[in-house]
C-alpha cells in the first residue's frame, strides 16, 4: 500500500499542549548559538572603543590622584605651616597626647590614609609577621585586619597609651574570638622586659612618636630571636627638597597636635641603631619608608616574596 505524504504543518497552526497557538519565530526571538555577542555590542559601542575609554579613564584618574597628592602637600604648606618660621619639633613623651586622641584617632587618621592608599602598605607589612610576633606602638589596632593569623604563633601588642591598647584589644577579640595566644600591654617600648624573644617585631608609623627612636630600635634588637627580623612602615623625610621644606616648616605644629615628628630621617635612625637593612623602599615622594632589617651578626632567612606596591 503506497504511503501517503505527511501533511504540512503551518507554523501558524502549531499549538502548545494547552491548545494555545504558538507564533512562528521572529528574528528577535531567535537564539544566537554561534557565540555570544561581543562585549559592548548590545549598547552599540565597539569593543575597541570601550577599551580605549577604560584606558583614558585610568590615565585621567591617575593624573587626578597625582595632582591631588601634590596639592595636598602644598595645602599643608599654605594652611598648616603659616604659624611662622621653622621651629624644630622637640623630642618629648607623647603618651598623654595619644590618650586624648584615642577615641577620635581612627576617624582623623583614616581620612588621611584613605587618600594616600596606605592600606596597601599596612597589609604588606602585616603579612611579614610570622611566628612569635611583637607589634610596638600598635595604636588602635589598625593592622589587625591585615594579619596572616594562621602564620602567627603568638602576638603581643604594646602601646604606651592605655586608651589605645584597649581599642586594640577590643578589635582583635572581635575579629579573632577563638585566638588564645594574644597579649596586650600598656607599656613604653623601652620598658619591655627581655625575658621573651620574638621572630618578628614590627611597627607602623611609630618611630616618629618615640622620644628616642634610636634607643627604641636598639632595645627591640635585644627582643629578637636569632635570625629574627624588624619590619617598619614609617613616615619621614622625603626625596624632594620642596616636600622636606613643607615637612620642616610644619613639624612643630604637627608634633604638638599629633605627637609625631614627621620630618625625621628614618634611614639614618635605623642605621645608627646598628640594624642591618635587608630591604628599603620609599613612596609618596619618598616620605613613606618601608624597611626590613635584622640584627648585625645574625643569619637571616631567605628574603620575602616581592610585593607589587612596595618592593
Amino acid at each position: 500500500m503506497p504511503q501517503l505524504p505527511k501533511p504540512k504543518i503551518r507554523a501558524a497552526t502549531v499549538r502548545s499542549a494547552l491548545g494555545n497557538p504558538i507564533p512562528p519565530p521572529t528574528p528577535r526571538m531567535r537564539v544566537q548559538t554561534s557565540g555570544s555577542a561581543p562585549k559592548g555590542s548590545d549598547r552599540g559601542i565597539d569593543p575597541a572603543e570601550m577599551k580605549a575609554r577604560r584606558r583614558k579613564f585610568l590615565i585621567t584618574a591617575g593624573g587626578l590622584y597625582g595632582t591631588f597628592l601634590v596639592g595636598a602637600y602644598y595645602w599643608i604648606s599654605y594652611v598648616v605651616a603659616q604659624g611662622g618660621p621653622y621651629e624644630e619639633a622637640k623630642p618629648r613623651d607623647t603618651t598623654q597626647t595619644y590618650e586624648e586622641l584615642a577615641k577620635q584617632y581612627d576617624r582623623i587618621i583614616g581620612r588621611d590614609e584613605l587618600f594616600m592608599g596606605l592600606s596597601f602598605w599596612r597589609k604588606d607589612v602585616a603579612k611579614q609577621a610570622m611566628g612569635d610576633v611583637l607589634e610596638v606602638s600598635c595604636g588602635t589596632g589598625r593592622n589587625i585586619s591585615y594579619l596572616n593569623i594562621p602564620a602567627v604563633k603568638s602576638i603581643t601588642f604594646v602601646d604606651a597609651s592605655e586608651q589605645m591598647i584597649e581599642q586594640t584589644k577590643e578589635k582583635f577579640k572581635d575579629r579573632y574570638p577563638k585566638y588564645q595566644n594574644a597579649q596586650f600591654l600598656a607599656k613604653k617600648v623601652e620598658d619591655l622586659p627581655l625575658d621573651k624573644k620574638y621572630d618578628t617585631v614590627f611597627e607602623t608609623f611609630g618611630l616618629c612618636s618615640h622620644e628616642d627612636p634610636i634607643y627604641v630600635l636598639m632595645h627591640l634588637q635585644d627582643l629578637l630571636k636569632p635570625g629574627g627580623k624588624i619590619v617598619l612602615l614609617e613616615h619621614g623625610r622625603g626625596t624632594w627638597d620642596f616636600v622636606n621644606r613643607i615637612l620642616d616648616k610644619s613639624a612643630a605644629s604637627r608634633a604638638e597636635v599629633f605627637g609625631c615628628r614627621w620630618n625625621l630621617d628614618i634611614g639614618e635612625i635605623v642605621r645608627k641603631s646598628g640594624l642591618v637593612i635587608d630591604k628599603e623602599s620609599r613612596s609618596h615622594f619618598g616620605t613613606t619608608w618601608t624597611i626590613i632589617a635584622h640584627r648585625a651578626g645574625d643569619v637571616i632567612s631567605p628574603e620575602p616574596k616581592k610585593r607589587f606596591f612596595i618592593w
